[in-house]
């Protein structure tokens, strides 16, 4: 695969003051470039990537680096790898390092009318889900490597892709979840109940019933049996502790029994908000319009004033592993 290697400006690295320790409650635009050769050093680790904000990834402990403009408009963040992150831009999956070294590691799918895009909990595979004009599931899996691992045509995967694992693809949705390895094309029936959210990495999926599809609640994924308790709403995602869950709505629930322990305010539902997700195990993170540019602010849980993260033209997006999955348009 290509590799451009750029010059150690082309990525600014800005501090801020941070949220909690984690978020900046600050925009990146007004604080100044510091040197940080720790996070420079070539095959080192990388900072955990909490959100990106236009070109600005806003990284655990607070810090802010500027993708260089070669990245292509409205990048979107799929997660973090090792040593690399991981972003979608244009017509590429590429694998990006604080360095500045930007290197295409897949190619993305611009030909379906609507592909759902995640990195899989073990940041080392890129999955694109999407459905052709018969029906029929297209599953692409591609590592860091650009090995592709899985190109298969399906017509055993009703539902929406839930959960990309290590080597697994959960697809599921009212008519239950179904478990695709990525060295086959075996596909497994893991639950027939109508299914709202797979999390593989907290051994969770949350089902309904089917006269009540809509009310539904969390079970073990390996063994699934009835949930512990069930509720009206539409989980998004696990806090990365595995005691909370956030709601569509906004509303967070205590794992252990369901329990309403917060809420954060989300966008009117004619105001579709695209990314709602965990920037901690106590903060929330929130996308919302302000005229014509994005904004990102969060949350702390369970109460307390939201702050503003940081606001773009572009696109603001989560990584995969704290937020929904990412779908095209």
């Amino acid at each position: 695969m290509p590799t451009d290697r750029l010059s150690h400006t082309s990525i600014l690295l800005t501090v801020s003051t941070t949220i909690a320790g984690v978020l900046m409650a600050t925009p990146a635009a007004t604080a100044a470039p510091v040197p940080s050769p720790s996070l420079t050093e070539r095959g080192g680790q990388v900072p955990r990537a909490v959100s990106l904000i236009g070109r600005d990834i806003h990284v655990v402990g607070g810090r802010v680096f500027r993708l260089p403009s070669t990245v292509g408009r409205s990048p979107v963040l799929l997660g973090t790898a090792s040593r690399n992150w991981v972003v979608a831009a244009g017509g590429s999956f590429l694998a990006i390092r604080p360095t500045g070294e930007v290197r295409t590691v897949g190619v993305r799918d611009l030909t379906s009318p609507s592909v759902t895009e995640a990195l899989s909990d073990d940041g080392r595979r890129i999955t694109s889900f999407s459905r052709a004009s018969d029906g029929t599931a297209l599953v692409r899996v591609v590592d860091l490597q650009g090995q592709v691992l899985l190109d298969g045509r399906f017509d055993d995967l009703p539902g929406e892709l839930l959960e990309a694992g290590a080597g697994i693809v959960y697809v599921g949705g009212p008519a239950g979840t179904r478990r695709l390895w990525e060295g086959t094309t075996h596909v497994t029936r893991v639950v027939t109940r109508p299914t709202a959210m797979v999390a593989k990495q907290h051994d969770t999926i949350f089902v309904g019933t089917g006269r009540e599809p809509g009310r539904v609640g969390p079970t073990a994924l390996r063994s699934p049996g009835q949930p512990r308790w069930r509720a009206r709403f539409s989980p998004v995602v696990m806090s990365p502790d595995g005691r909370l869950v956030l709601g569509a709505g906004g509303t967070i629930r205590r794992m252990a029994d369901g329990r309403v322990v917060g809420r954060v305010p989300v966008p009117k539902p004619r105001q579709e908000h695209r990314f709602l997700g965990w920037g901690s195990k106590r903060l929330v993170l929130v996308e919302t319009r302000a005229g014509r540019r994005r904004v990102l602010k969060a949350c702390p849980v369970p109460r307390g004033s939201c702050r503003w993260v940081g606001s773009t033209l572009s696109r603001v997006s989560l990584p995969s592993s704290h937020s929904r999955l990412f779908r095209r348009p």
